[in-house]
This record gives C-alpha cells, structure tokens and sequence, in this order.
C-alpha cells in the first residue's frame, strides 16, 4: 500500500533524475549547503528526492533515535510523515523508531 501510494513521488523523482542528472537518493549537504552548513556533519540521514528526509534506525533494539531537521528557506517546517507533527529546521529532535517503521519527515 505505502509503496502504491508513493508511485507519482517516484516518478516525478526519477524523471528529475534522468533529465536533470539529479540523484534521487542524496546526502544533506547536496540541499542544504547554502542554508544549513551542518549539514555536512550529518552521515545518518538522507534525502529520497527533494522533499523526503529518511532516517534509518542503526542501532539493534533502538525505538527511538536522534534526527537532525536542517534549516529550510522561507521559513518551511519539517512534518513527521507519521503523526503530522510540524518542527523547525535547525534543530536536533528524538524521533519515535517503532519496529514497522522508520521516521521519515516532509518539506513543507
């Protein structure tokens, strides 16, 4: 189901990919660079196109883990895919890791 509902994202990803040479899978730094200099610290975490920030859990047993939501332009917010919860960019936050998934925030 969740894979179904992400078709049209990764269509409009992977065309971007092939027309522009974008990677769909990138680190922080390819879009945070000019706003968040930090982000060139972070090795954790990953964007899946230009909107999806994914945060894989490391660690055997963790049901949490920390994740850092870089700055975003023109006052964008970060939202938690799933609890619609809005944040800052700029911030480090304890993220829940619950087993049938893993914290995934969104552009907004």
């Amino acid at each position: 189901k969740k894979r179904a509902e992400l078709n049209p994202y990764i269509s409009k990803v992977m065309k971007e990919a092939h027309e522009k040479g974008t990677p769909v899978i990138r680190p922080l730094f390819f879009d945070f660079a000019a706003v968040d200099s930090k982000v060139y610290d972070i090795e954790d975490e990953y964007m899946f196109g230009p909107e999806k920030l994914i945060c894989p859990v490391y660690e055997m047993g963790a049901r949490s883990r920390k994740v850092y939501l870089p700055v975003l332009e023109n006052g964008g917010k970060w939202m938690d895919e799933a609890t619609g919860k809005l944040y800052e960019g700029g911030q480090t936050i304890t993220a829940d890791a619950p087993l049938e998934r893993i914290p995934v925030f969104i552009k907004k």
